[in-house]
């Protein structure tokens, strides 16, 4: 008899996986499964919860791993907005950075700087509110309207989207009397830098009143000297960036596996670790799952001629005496294709 016989139910691990990562930090997986002895000779893999129920702890399925340091490698950050106007095509760009210097990191596998884009559709267009009271005066007074890029479907874009040349006055003159044309500035738009120093323009038009109606007058009308400024520098946070290495190799050769790669913010050339300086809403993901292939849940596929020497064995195959097969039978196993095998006579379907 055996002096150590196989619990009840029990938890069997498969081997490790490769680490995730060839170096520095990575992760290792493995498969954990609850088994059930049915009978002496006769084991199947069952639901989790019959072994976590009798309080058999759990061995882990992942596991962190250390290579050798990952040395110099290449990082990317995300790629800019596309400058191009609606139907068009132009050029969006990115920062690649070396983790060390940069003459360390291997020139050849350098990722791309720029490439092609293109814009949105042509569906964009302003819409614009109605005027709201006159604040004065002619020559002070003025009446104010909100001026909005939407898409088709009445979603809010960017102003950058909206053709600027086409931009409704936000700003009108008003009053109580006509007036001669003067200079009337528009509100100032969005600065063209989403981080670091920038500009913003805004439109300034020559007009007056003439008749009670607003006429628009060209830019000689109005005296030169007092002309606004249609543009200003402008300064938004501090430029932070996030940054990423390659994609690591699939944690597994077949089936569901994980990849994963270093996600870094960079301000300016300085690394930060602490604080919110990147934006947390536009941090790239730093795992992935994968699947190279599928693993196999049937017997590997013979080629024809073994095949038909298997179909001669089985003709002739005699169960396994350990096996069980009456169980194996009662508990529908034959599906699987160790058992099929083990109990060949048993799970042989009946010739007509």
């Amino acid at each position: 008899s055996d002096l150590c016989p196989s619990p009840p139910l029990r938890w069997e691990t498969s081997g490790w996986s490769e680490c995730s990562r060839t170096c520095g930090e990575g992760v290792q997986y493995r498969t954990v499964r609850c088994w059930k002895m049915l009978s002496p000779g006769l084991d199947s893999s069952v639901y989790d919860s019959l072994c976590l129920t009798h309080d058999l702890h759990k061995p882990a399925k992942r596991k962190v791993c250390h290579g050798q340091s990952c040395g110099p490698q290449w990082e990317v950050s995300e790629w800019s907005e596309c400058s191009a106007r609606c139907g068009s095509r132009a050029v969006r760009t990115r920062e690649v950075r070396c983790s060390m210097e940069m003459r360390l990191c291997n020139k050849s596998s350098q990722p791309i700087e720029s490439e092609e884009c293109e814009a949105p559709p042509c569906d964009r267009r302003w819409t614009f509110s109605d005027w709201g009271p006159c604040s004065g005066v002619c020559g002070e007074g003025r009446m104010v309207r909100a001026v909005t890029c939407r898409s088709s479907g009445g979603v809010v874009m960017t102003e950058e989207q909206c053709d600027q040349s086409l931009r409704p006055l936000a700003i009108y003159p008003c009053g109580d009397r006509d007036c001669a044309p003067h200079w009337v500035e528009q509100e100032w738009q969005q600065c063209n830098a989403t981080c670091g120093r920038g500009v913003r323009q805004r439109q300034v038009v020559c007009a007056g009143l003439e008749a009670g109606v607003f006429k628009e007058s060209p830019d000689s009308s109005c005296e030169q000297g007092s002309r606004p400024e249609s543009s200003s520098s402008c300064f938004q946070r501090p430029c932070s960036k996030w940054f990423t290495t390659s994609w690591s190799q699939c944690s597994k050769t077949c089936g569901s596996g994980v990849q994963v790669r270093e996600v870094k913010c960079y301000q300016g050339e300085e690394l930060v670790t602490r604080g919110h300086s990147c934006d947390s809403a536009l941090k790239p993901e730093a795992r992935q799952s994968c699947e190279i292939q599928s693993c196999l849940t049937e017997a590997p596929v013979a080629a024809p001629a073994a095949a038909a020497a298997a179909a001669a064995v089985e003709d002739s195959c005699q169960d396994k005496p350990t096996a069980n097969c009456a169980l194996v039978l009662k508990v529908k196993l034959c599906s699987h294709w160790y058992y099929r095998k083990a109990c060949c006579q048993s799970c042989r379907a009946p010739r007509p």
